[in-house]
């Protein structure tokens, strides 16, 4: 049995194919499968995605590259995380891979935002699904400061060191 972790079945481009897709998880053996919220509008249909499929499960959360979506508060993020088969908070995180003209200061709306995430993990209980690219010192920083040592979850995108690990 295997389980995918992370996949993106809302998408446009696989939610068109979706009846073919759940077959060939299901002729690969792949028996259940994380559908991952990327932004708060988007939640409604990964939420019900998951809530129309026995072996489907849902995030809630906003990716830390999606720029001009609405920034969930703490409240918002525990309200979606009671919802049916919610099992996680994220994709959060942080990601400085193509900053562009701008500077790692100029991304504390990254750090703000997954400090609401990380705190919200800890309000639920469920585990954190954390993308982080070129930010691995802020993203070890923000973890410590907001106390999280017993937050559970996984590294989705680690393009980080061993040492990091």
């Amino acid at each position: 049995m295997y389980i995918d972790s992370h996949c993106h079945l809302n998408f446009p481009e696989l939610h068109s194919q979706l009846p073919d897709i759940l077959q060939a998880m299901q002729a690969a053996q792949v028996h259940q499968a994380v559908v991952i919220c990327t932004t708060m509008e988007e939640f409604g249909a990964v939420q019900g995605l998951a809530a129309a499929h026995p072996h489907l499960w849902a995030t809630v959360g906003v990716h830390p590259d999606n720029e001009g979506v609405h920034e969930p508060s703490l409240d918002e993020l525990v309200a979606g995380a009671a919802q049916g088969k919610v099992i996680a908070i994220g994709e959060t995180g942080l990601d400085y891979y193509r900053l562009g003209e701008r500077t790692v200061a100029d991304m504390e709306w990254q750090r703000e935002r997954f400090r609401v995430h990380i705190r919200a993990a800890m309000a639920t209980d469920l585990p954190l699904v954390i993308h982080t690219r070129s930010a691995s010192a802020d993203t070890l920083a923000v973890l410590r400061e907001e106390g999280a040592g017993r937050v559970r979850g996984v590294f989705h995108c680690f393009t980080e060191t061993l040492e990091v690990a």
